[in-house]
């Protein structure tokens, strides 16, 4: 790894406005300077470069960052090459070091105990077995790196001569306590590593190699893993997908077996549903996706409630339909390929799987169709998709469009709380915004646990990014963007570092800390009626009697 001081002489030295002047003629308007995005294509210049903040954001595609950003994306390289390609252009010798950094024996126990998984599935002749009956090549458990658990505790027992400590092996959620001490999370099972976007190892599956429940168990939340943040093999078909449609499966095998048959733009949830923040990583890759869950009930509930959180995210989603009784592990195995391809040909949009094996003979159950779907095209962010759904269905169910127009913008009781949402939304936008341009307003955030209580799951990112990095000297915009792995997170910081263009004030320290008391005590106030509408009256008191205590500061 290259030293953080190498890292950081680089950002200070870099002159960003040469830097990306010598790619893309600059002119200065005001305090920054003004050009053509070399991103996207566009007749008219939104793309704007801060020397103060040393940053550059386009307001047409949304593209933004800082000088290592801008290179690692228009020269393609990965964040390491970026690093060193500034560095020679400044003479700068790049000397590396071993990582360091809170969660650094976090990744280390990760990356040792998968190295440690893929031995045992070597040495395992059930495992091996068990792969092969699935129909996995060695290919395939080479490149997404399978392994086996065994039983008996023996990554705790090993440990020691891996070199994971045991607050490692605790921390990464590979081992739990009981009463008897610490055993292994994984035992008998066959192992998925889950990788960052980045291609670390973050946290692992497992599926058990013969009976017993829970057939599949995922690691538990850590520090560096979050399976609602993340997706299966994101990191093995990012590449892919930018160029073709992603597959969303809802198991790690149905993806393991489309991609032996050579579908390599596939990922999988982690055993949840679809969240916002997952639709959010896959809106970095492509604006279309494919759903294919299970052909039972519940795969067909589990993908209507993908479409919500896909149009939210503002992705159009496609649906393909399996028979009852299959999912898309074992339809390709015993359907084979060219039958599966034409399941893909057959896809269905929304409106289509929505309506699929529903009886429209009453008015009744049209009406109760009519009422599904408008409430899906009511949380569409793109307009366009909008108006080109609301003519389908309008012909589909002979109503006039102009009045289903009317019934999808009024009629939606959830409207006024949409408008509550966006008001709530616009605070929590200014408060984390502070957070990243001034160190002393990250430090009362940190105070705070401000990311306990955003709802926006990209705020709530970078509000953890801020919690995890305010102490370091060189904390700013600048360091948060080279930091990130999200594009959508590294977009709306470098928003923020134009200030001019998005109406930023930022206020007095006394005035945030009070603003961001005020912001949680809501909070509380909404969680404490949660934990009494769940009778979980020792929480209820817990959070009020912390309420309480804010109240009295402001």
């Amino acid at each position: 790894m290259i030293k953080p001081e190498i890292i950081e002489r680089i950002r200070q030295e870099t002159d960003i406005v040469d830097l990306i002047g010598s790619y893309v003629p600059l002119k200065k308007m005001g305090r920054y300077y003004r050009g053509l995005c070399p991103f996207h294509t566009e007749r008219s210049p939104s793309f704007y470069v801060s020397p103060e903040r040393q940053s550059y954001h386009c307001f047409g595609c949304g593209a933004g960052g800082t000088a290592i950003t801008f290179v690692m994306v228009y020269e393609k390289l990965e964040f390491p090459e970026a690093v060193r390609f500034l560095a020679k252009r400044l003479g700068i010798k790049v000397e590396e070091e071993h990582f360091s950094g809170e969660n650094t024996f976090i990744y280390d126990a990760c990356e040792k105990a998968a190295r440690f998984f893929e031995e045992c599935l070597v040495k395992s002749t059930a495992a091996q077995r068990y792969l092969a009956e699935r129909g996995l090549s060695a290919n395939t458990v080479r490149r997404f790196r399978l392994g086996f658990a065994p039983g008996g505790n023996l990554l705790r027992g090993a440990a020691l001569r891996l070199g994971i400590s045991e607050a490692g092996l605790l921390r990464a959620g590979l081992v739990v306590k009981r009463d008897d001490g610490l055993i292994d999370y994984f035992r008998e099972r066959i192992i998925f590593p889950i990788f960052s976007v980045s291609g670390r190892v973050i946290g692992f599956g497992g599926r058990v190699l013969g009976n017993g429940e829970p057939k599949y168990l995922n690691s538990p939340d850590t520090t560096i893993f979050r399976k609602g943040e993340i997706l299966y093999g994101i990191f093995q078909a990012k590449a892919y997908i930018k160029e073709r449609v992603p597959i969303l499966v809802e198991g790690n095998f149905d993806l393991l077996t489309l991609v032996e048959q050579g579908f390599n733009n596939v990922v999988a949830g982690l055993g949840t549903a679809l969240t916002p923040a997952q639709a959010t990583l896959l809106r970095r890759y492509n604006q279309e996706i494919i759903l294919c869950y299970d052909g039972d009930e519940a795969g067909r509930k589990a993908c209507r409630r993908s479409l919500e959180v896909l149009f939210r995210a503002g992705i159009d989603p496609q649906v393909v339909v399996l028979p009852s009784g299959f999912d898309p592990d074992s339809y390709m195995r015993q359907m084979g390929k060219e039958s599966f391809l034409a399941r893909m040909e057959e896809r269905e949009d929304f409106v289509a799987f929505v309506v699929d094996g529903r009886r429209l003979d009453s008015v009744s159950a049209k009406r109760e169709i009519l009422n599904e779907l408008t409430a899906l095209l009511r949380v569409m962010v793109d307009d366009t998709s909008r108006e080109l759904y609301i003519n389908r269905i309008a012909e589909m169910f002979k109503i006039d469009r102009v009045r289903l127009d009317n019934i999808v913008k009024t009629g939606d009781p959830a409207r006024d709380k949409a408008s509550t949402k966006r008001r709530c939304g616009q605070l929590e936008e200014k408060l984390v915004a502070a957070v990243v341009l001034e160190k002393e307003f990250a430090r009362i955030a940190y105070e705070f646990a401000l990311s306990e209580i955003l709802e926006d799951e990209t705020l709530k990112k970078i509000a953890r990014l801020v919690e995890e990095n305010w102490k370091k000297d060189d904390y700013g915009p600048g360091l948060l963007m080279d930091l990130a792995e999200d594009d959508v997170v590294r977009s709306r910081i470098a928003q923020w570092t134009f200030p001019d263009f998005m109406e930023l004030a930022l206020p007095s320290i006394d005035e945030f800390r009070n603003r961001v008391r005020r912001f949680r005590s809501q909070w509380l106030h909404n969680q404490i009626k949660v934990a009494i509408e769940n009778g979980d009256e020792i929480r209820a008191e817990s959070l009020l009697k912390e309420r309480n205590r804010l109240l009295k500061d402001i």
